[in-house]
């Protein structure tokens, strides 16, 4: 029987022939299979385990496909004030359900900032809808909604009876306590 090479290629010496402990074992041994079952048992335990390559694997962000309907919905935009006031009233009622105000844009499909941008249409609507129809009937048709939300805000902040009933309605949660900045 040959002697069987017990060392990685890489650790045994060049220039030294092989000298190892078990191969005198292995020449004795009569029994080839029993030889080579030792040799390869002190092989798997001298051996040190080859270093696992490590794999960058690009994860795929995958949204789970809603039904269409919601899709739909989702991408659904107002096209009026009244449209505005419609979507401020379901806000309204699915508010206290919801618990929070994330919650209830998330259910309704909508960023905050779109609600903060027009929710001064929708307030003026609910608390004052006199100022409101006056408002609704001096715009001019192709007029954009985000510049009718800013003529609201504007009615807002120039009347003090408007806007401390609007504040006292926030406050009872007739509205959605939205606060917004000095400009819509």
């Amino acid at each position: 029987i040959q002697p069987f090479c017990c060392l990685h290629p890489a650790e045994q010496p060049k220039d030294k022939p092989f000298n190892d402990r078990f191969s005198s074992k292995a020449s004795e041994n009569s029994d080839s299979s029993s030889a080579f079952s030792s040799v390869s048992s002190v092989w798997s335990s001298s051996s040190s385990s080859p270093k696992k390559r490590k794999h960058k694997y690009k994860k795929k962000h995958s949204r789970a496909k809603k039904p269409k309907k919601e899709q739909k919905k989702l991408r659904q935009r107002v096209q009026t004030p009244n449209d505005i006031v419609q979507r401020y009233k379901s806000l309204l009622k699915t508010f206290p359900k919801m618990k929070t105000m994330t919650k209830a844009f998330q259910k309704h499909g909508l960023d905050r900032n779109t609600v903060v941008s027009t929710s001064s249409v929708g307030e003026l609507a609910v608390a004052v809808p006199n100022v409101y129809q006056e408002l609704l009937s001096n715009r001019s048709s192709g007029e954009m909604v985000l510049a009718f939300a800013k003529q609201c805000e504007a009615a807002i902040q120039g009347s003090d009876e408007v806007k401390n009933k609007i504040e006292s309605m926030k406050a009872t949660g007739t509205l959605l306590p939205i606060r917004r900045g000095k400009s819509v």
